[in-house]
């Protein structure tokens, strides 16, 4: 037992001499701006951007390692990634983190945010730092709790009448549909067309704009009555639709000329 003693204390002394590594203080993270980019029901996913304002307590350089947080929307929450930046010393700097929010999963969340309304956002959980050569967690913590708002600005999609014409008795119609808006949508409904006032044909849309798409669609439908002389009206009566999430009614009345 006597001859481990000094085992034991060199060992003990070599403890000591390890370098403790220091905690450094959590970053401060503000909420600069909250904006839609993009909704596509179709690809199945809504994205976000969050521009951040990170402040360093601390007085010397901050390096953030890439971390991943949570971002809780109407009671929901989805995983963020916070990118890595090096934070000087006292000071602060700005920085995109970009939010992705499943269609399915966070439907009732979307849904809140295209009516307008005020939405809690919390982003929380660790963020992970560079303390030497060792990576040191952060939290968990709660570092931006507020209210966002979405404002949609909804355009309706525009229809073009490109085709009306007969081919022996039925009555073909080509429309083409362009959609300007961030987010994509079901365009479903009845488009139906009058001569002279009377109702000759009717046909049913339906049709999947992406965002900033442009389509086509054709149709050829048999006549409900002789297309007799008198202008030619094409009404639409549809809704644009993400299933669930949000709905608009879209009405328009196109003039042509039958070929």
């Amino acid at each position: 037992m006597r001859r481990s003693w000094p085992l034991i204390v060199l060992m003990l002394a070599l403890v000591g001499c390890v370098p403790q590594v220091v905690r450094p203080q959590p970053p401060a993270i503000e909420l600069l701006e909250f904006r839609l980019l993009r909704l596509d029901p179709f690809a199945g996913s809504a994205d976000f951007d969050l521009r951040l304002k990170l402040t360093n307590p601390n007085t010397v350089t901050l390096p953030i390692l890439d971390s991943t947080l949570t971002a809780e929307l109407a009671g929901a929450g989805f995983a963020m990634t916070l990118g890595a930046l090096d934070l000087p010393a006292g000071g602060s700097r700005e920085t995109l983190a970009r939010l992705r929010v499943p269609v399915v999963e966070g439907a009732r969340s979307l849904g809140v945010l295209l009516s307008g309304q005020p939405t809690r956002l919390r982003v929380s959980g660790e963020v992970r730092v560079s303390v030497g050569s060792v990576a040191v967690p952060l939290g968990p913590l709660t570092f931006v709790d507020r209210t966002v708002q979405v404002s949609l600005n909804f355009q309706l999609p525009t229809l073009r009448l490109v085709d009306l014409r007969l081919e022996g008795g039925s009555l073909r119609i080509g429309l083409e549909v362009s959609n300007p808006n961030l987010i994509g949508f079901s365009l479903e409904g009845p488009v139906r067309v009058l001569i002279g006032g009377s109702r000759v044909a009717e046909v049913s849309l339906d049709m999947r704009l992406p965002p900033g798409a442009r389509e086509r669609s054709d149709a050829a439908v048999r006549l409900s009555g002789f297309p007799g002389l008198g202008s030619v009206q094409v009404q639409v009566d549809l809704k644009a639709r993400v299933p669930g999430i949000w709905e608009r009614d879209v009405r328009q009345v196109l003039e042509g000329v039958l070929r």
